[in-house]
């Protein structure tokens, strides 16, 4: 299977953005990528109690974050 079909058309960029900027508050990367069940759980957990944000940083880094579609977000810039 050609790995292209696996990965998301979003971006790590503005995901990381969003996610150093916006996601203590808001989970403002998972509305990003459309995963709304999880940033609402992210929000009132407070990011998992930290332990979500820490995870989430070091899936975003490595780009093995996924969308919605469970397509890996791993193309940094166009």
């Amino acid at each position: 299977m050609n790995e292209h079909f696996n990965v998301s058309e979003k971006r790590i960029l503005p995901t990381f953005l969003l996610f150093l900027v916006l996601s203590w508050p808001l989970g403002a990367h998972r509305f990003f990528l459309k995963r709304y069940a999880s940033a609402i759980l992210f929000i009132i957990t407070i990011g998992g109690f930290g332990i979500w944000w820490i995870i989430d940083f070091i899936l975003i880094v490595t780009g093995s974050m996924k969308d919605d579609r469970g397509q890996v977000v791993k193309i940094w810039v166009d």
